[in-house]
């Protein structure tokens, strides 16, 4: 399924004496271990999803625990040069605050800091983005203590990450990459005993986010407009049958469309799916696809498919040819100049 880019990253304010003496001011930290606690109560502002902690000049992005005890805090900028995003130096930051007694728990720093999120029990995970072009990041998960629970390096970028509200699993996501088995991998860690569960390629695709049923226990991701869909602890999607009719009956014409595409080329087609996937052609055309050239295409595409295995050859070059038109590269044309071939041969034997 189509997705988001990485999101923009933010700049920060001044570097402080305070942070000069905490992490060094002419050299960058090389662990991610946190290596600050604060007692000292603390004059805290939040501002949409900006958060500002003046003693320590921090401000950036944060989340809440479920039961808003916890705020993680993150800022992916180098604050001495007063640059955000990509870079290939100045780590930036992220800390641990504690709403309920308004202190700082901890702090710490990462190359680039991302994307956290925390539990009830002060557990936070946070990403790190990596310096540099390269396609890598690594997922950490630490204890409000500053004990580090889980690291793991991907050489691609993270698409997104969770933690349980207990905080005894966590998950992340990769986006793709070109080379490597690292690309689009769904990922998931029992925190309590700081192992890995597994590391899959979802059926699913890349999830809006998660839920977890820890008595079961059993991992879920969202997806906007489609609906929720459980792992079990080794990897393996519960329902994929209900997913796969989540899909063909969404309001997104480019997931009904790649629902279609999948039955039609699957080894197990047979006359009743193929008309499953003419319908959900036809619907996605009603739903949007009608305008959207390229999309029009792929459902031309799969109703072609669907009327030559139906028998129907007749059909199927009329819709390879309506495919071909709008998209020359679709790679149907094969198909339909053997199908106009096998016609003019029962024409001549008739």
């Amino acid at each position: 399924m189509a997705k988001k880019c990485h999101r923009l990253a933010l700049a920060s304010g001044e570097q402080m004496g305070l942070l000069d003496f905490l992490f060094g001011s002419k050299k960058e930290m090389d662990s991610a271990q946190p290596s600050f606690q604060d007692t000292s109560r603390k004059d805290v502002s939040f501002l949409d999803n900006f958060i500002k902690i003046p003693s320590l000049g921090f401000f950036g992005q944060f989340r809440r625990s479920s039961s808003g005890e916890w705020v993680i805090c993150w800022s992916d900028s180098d604050e001495q040069n007063h640059r955000g995003g990509n870079r290939n130096s100045g780590h930036g930051r992220y800390v641990l605050y504690n709403a309920t007694q308004n202190t700082v728990a901890l702090q710490g720093k990462v190359e680039r800091p991302n994307s956290g999120s925390v539990a009830d029990n002060g557990n936070f995970s946070i990403e790190d983005w990596h310096f540099g072009n390269e396609l890598s990041g690594t997922f950490y998960v630490f204890s409000s203590a500053g004990r580090k629970l889980i690291e793991k390096k991907f050489q691609a970028n993270l698409y997104n990450s969770a933690i349980s509200d207990s905080g005894r699993f966590a998950v992340c996501q990769t986006a793709n990459a070109p080379t490597g088995e690292d690309g689009n991998r769904f990922t998931a860690f029992d925190v309590e005993r700081n192992v890995e569960l597994f590391s899959v390629s979802p059926t699913t695709g890349w999830a809006d986010r998660y839920t977890f049923v820890e008595d079961i226990p059993k991992l879920g991701v969202v997806i906007n407009r489609i609906g929720t869909f459980y792992y079990d602890i080794q990897g393996n999607l519960i329902d994929p049958e209900k997913f796969d009719t989540a899909c063909l009956h969404s309001d997104r014409y480019d997931v009904v469309l790649l629902a279609a595409e999948d039955i039609v080329k699957s080894p197990n087609l047979n006359d009743e799916l193929a008309n499953e996937a003419l319908k959900a052609s036809a619907r996605a055309l009603s739903l949007g696809a009608e305008k959207d050239q390229g999309w029009k295409a792929v459902a031309l595409k799969i109703q072609g498919l669907a009327y030559e295995h139906l028998r129907n050859n007749e059909a199927a070059i009329v819709a390879f040819d309506a495919a071909l038109l709008i998209n020359p590269k679709i790679g149907v044309k094969r198909k339909a100049d053997d199908l106009r071939k096998k016609l003019a041969r029962n024409e001549r034997l008739h």
